[in-house]
């Protein structure tokens, strides 16, 4: 019986990891799509700027205050984008950004 339990759970486990990746590969997905169209122009298709705008790659995980801050208020040349793109999209962006980075 310890078994059949313990195989039980690890399956359990990988059914709640796999829908758990399966959600974020959507978020990521649909956080690339947001950035191609509102982002890219400025901060290149390759989220690395080639002029003055902010290399993308170089946030951190514990800066998700300062994205949202920027991206809600706007910040220098970058117009604010707060009301133009739902927290829903914002999340997303993030998403994307994060699974992009270089640490």
């Amino acid at each position: 019986m310890p078994n059949i339990l313990r195989a039980s759970l690890i399956v359990g486990v990988l059914v709640f990891v796999s829908a758990a990746l399966a959600q974020d590969r959507a978020k990521i997905s649909a956080g690339a799509e947001v950035y191609a169209e509102r982002c890219a122009a400025c901060h290149g298709e390759r989220l690395r700027a080639t002029g003055g705008a902010f290399d993308l790659l170089k946030l951190r995980p514990d800066e998700r205050e300062r994205f949202d801050k920027a991206v809600n208020d706007g910040k220098g040349q970058m117009p604010p984008w707060g009301g133009v793109l739902s927290p829903e999209e914002i999340d997303q962006l993030w998403a994307y950004l994060r699974s992009r980075a270089d640490n």
